[in-house]
């Protein structure tokens, strides 16, 4: 198919133009969502529990200890350590808080002047961090200098204060306590998994039921599309569109609900627990992130064109097994295995070239990205150690905690990079989807967001009439048509009037445009030049569901869908019914042996009629056209591919509706012929003879030269 502009954009626009179809499912997206912030803040809350762990692992201090000290800073406006006795002023963190109660980087607090005890270090925290006290008596030493004051406390906030009471139930034991954290991890992971279940689960649901709308939709659109667009670029491309396409872009959505909402949760939540662990620390490492961003992007610019290419080898590769495989019995007598064979590989190894570059692009980005991240890790490691033992403007512990949160960043990135390479396979998918469905339509319908087929708008069937049953004749006007990049028209200025219930046989040879002169009744065409008319009114004027209502077809190639013997001969009836199939399959002759199958009329047909002959299948079709009762029929080849046995059983039905429907007929058969009323000679698009063959044997050089070439012979 063409490139439109937008399959040349090189952005995401088609995809996220494909995330409408998500639109209808917002409910599910929306729990989905929440189902990700709930994962993220487990995720975040186990990964804070970690910091009185590694207090207790690193400085050997009690778990309601550091969490007195955190409330008492936080009440104070400045960071505390112990020293000895005492604690120790190392860092003002809100400089107008402090000012209130005048106090100073280096101050010393403890609680009385009497002979100190180690206790006195965590008297003063406990006192300050006491939920129930607004102000704090304590002896405050600087520079050799000391004096009792008492300290304003501002109130606690609630999440402190439930932090608070929280820790009061652990152990005082170290060891146990940890032990308790550690369970509270656990706890933390299990609701963390649970959402995540749910998360997962309804965005995948959400992913497959888009797609499914977007699959309908799509073969909405391909059942309109005109025939000649598949005689020009046949059906393997569209297949490879309603499916390997379809299950990229299903993909896409799957990573988009996914772990594009969930990891960039856990990443944001990680950053914020980052930054109010060390902001300093936290940006130098933000630095780096527009480098990241830069390589993301290129490979994804990569993989979206390796995506596309490979989509149009796999196209490719349908197409070819379909003509193969359709046509085995011709390859198995022509012995063409090893040239099929050789068909086939050529294909295939286009297709694994394509596919090894996807490859090469997905597992180069991780490398190259994380190598990049070792080296940050460096820079940050020595800009750390400058925080930590020159500046002591970062606690080790927090260091950690730091790094940890960082580390959980960088998965949350390496995890998107997989993400955005999906997302660039998944918009190559959307362009190829949306190409197809650019392509014009033989009549507009409007389709709704999930996908279902709403009838025609108002404004657009106004220009359009209901076209009566037939009442006198068809009426080719001086047509002339021609086919898209054709050398030459396939007809010129034909000119024909059948009345209402006459056949017309319709003959000539290969190429002088028998067929297409008959696909413009049903408008599969429409003539460049002149018209066709049913009662005076041109077809072009009609709908299409009036126009085609009127008409029968059964071409030479028996066509059969998947389903029963019932639903064939039935086809198009939501709700067959019984006795008009069987009256149908009898006046086609075919009853007898469908009796003869195991399960009768509800015998599955198999893929393309396989459990049948070629006559069999023939006169199924044949059964259709006679349960359709369209008032138009048309025979193209319907004798030309079965037995002497099964031609004249066709032959018998076919002449039992020749003689009540108004019936065009193209045969290469002598006997189908001289049962038409008339007779129709053309010779490269044009009528060159017309009237009975006795007639024509007098007066038509050409269709003399087809009788005596026995291209009319009765088959013995």
């Amino acid at each position: 198919m063409s490139q439109t502009p937008s399959s040349n954009h090189k952005s995401s626009a088609d995809f996220w133009r494909a995330c409408r179809y998500l639109w209808p499912h917002r409910r599910i997206v929306i729990i989905s969502i929440f189902c990700a912030l709930a994962a993220g803040i487990f995720f975040t809350s186990g990964l804070s529990a970690m910091l009185p762990i590694l207090r207790v692992l690193i400085y050997g201090e009690r778990v309601q200890t550091w969490v007195d000290r955190q409330v008492a800073e936080s009440r104070l406006g400045v960071a505390l350590a112990e020293n000895g006795h005492a604690v120790q002023i190392i860092k003002i963190k809100d400089a107008k808080l402090a000012a209130d109660n005048h106090l100073q980087r280096n101050d010393e607090l403890t609680i009385s002047s009497a002979k100190p005890t180690d206790e006195d270090a965590g008297a003063v925290v406990g006192a300050l961090a006491d939920p129930n006290a607004q102000q704090a008596t304590v002896i405050i030493r600087h520079e050799g200098e000391q004096l009792t004051q008492t300290l304003q406390l501002r109130p606690l906030p609630w999440y402190w204060h439930t932090v608070r009471q929280a820790s009061s139930f652990l152990p005082r034991d170290k060891v146990l306590a940890i032990g308790a954290v550690f369970g509270v991890l656990a706890g933390l992971a299990l609701l963390g998994n649970f959402v995540r279940f749910f998360q997962e689960y309804l965005s995948e649901k959400a992913a497959i039921l888009a797609t499914d709308d977007l699959r309908r939709h799509l073969y909405d659109h391909v059942l309109y599309i005109p025939l000649e667009f598949f005689g020009l670029r046949g059906t393997s491309d569209a297949t490879s569109r309603l499916t390997q396409d379809a299950n990229g872009l299903q993909e896409g959505f799957k990573q988009v609900l996914g772990n594009s909402i969930q990891q960039p949760i856990n990443a944001v939540m990680a950053f914020g627990l980052a930054m109010l662990l060390s902001w300093k620390l936290t940006l130098f490492v933000v630095l780096f992130a527009p480098a990241i961003y830069v390589l993301i992007r290129k490979f994804g610019k990569k993989m979206r064109r390796a995506s596309k290419k490979m989509l149009q080898s796999s196209s490719d590769m349908l197409g070819h097994l379909e003509g193969t495989l359709l046509g085995l019995r011709v390859v198995k007598a022509s012995t063409a295995e090893s040239y099929e064979r050789r068909r086939y590989r050529a294909i295939m190894a286009h297709r694994v070239r394509q596919q090894l570059r996807m490859s090469k692009i997905d597992a180069m980005s991780g490398p190259i990205i994380e190598s990049l991240t070792l080296l940050l890790v460096g820079g940050i490691v020595m800009y750390a150690a400058y925080l930590v033992l020159k500046a002591r403007s970062l606690e080790p512990d927090d260091f950690l905690m730091v790094m940890a949160c960082l580390a959980s960043m960088g998965d949350s990135l390496r995890r998107m990079t997989k993400v955005n390479n999906i997302l660039q396979r998944s918009n190559a998918a959307a362009t190829r989807i949306f190409e197809t469905m650019a392509v014009p339509i033989e009549r507009r319908r409007d389709v709704r967001m999930d996908g279902k087929s709403a009838p025609p708008s108002p404004q657009h069937e106004s220009a359009r009439i209901k076209l009566p049953p037939i009442q006198r004749e068809v009426r080719f006007d001086n047509v002339t048509f021609s086919y898209p990049n054709a050398s030459g028209p396939a007809l010129i200025d034909v000119s024909l009037t059948v009345p209402k219930g006459q056949s017309v046989a319709v003959v000539g040879r290969n190429g002088s445009g028998k067929t297409t002169m008959l696909a413009l009744l049903p408008r599969f065409y429409d003539p460049q030049q002149g018209s066709v008319l049913i009662d005076g009114v041109d077809i072009r004027h009609a709908t299409l569901r009036s126009l085609r209502s009127q008409i029968s077809i059964v071409t030479q190639d028996s066509v059969l869908f998947p389903g029963t013997i019932e639903q064939n001969i039935a086809y198009g009836d939501y709700r067959p019914d019984r006795q008009r199939v069987i009256d149908a399959a009898g006046r086609a002759f075919a009853h007898e042996f469908i009796l003869q199958k195991n399960k009768g009329y509800d015998t599955l047909v198999g893929e393309n009629g396989a459990q049948l002959s070629g006559g069999q299948k023939q006169r199924l079709c044949i059964a259709r056209a006679i349960y359709q009762a369209n008032p138009i029929l048309v025979l193209d080849e319907a004798t030309s591919q079965v037995d002497a046995e099964s031609e004249h059983l066709i032959q018998q039905a076919i002449e039992s509706l020749m003689h009540q429907r108004t019936t065009f007929i193209i045969a290469h058969r002598f006997s189908t012929i001289l049962s038409a009323d008339t007779i129709i000679v053309l010779e490269r698009g044009r009528i060159v003879g017309q009237g009975p063959h006795e007639q024509l044997l007098q007066n038509c050089p050409t269709y003399q030269q087809l009788y005596e070439r026995q291209l009319l012979t009765t088959p013995a």
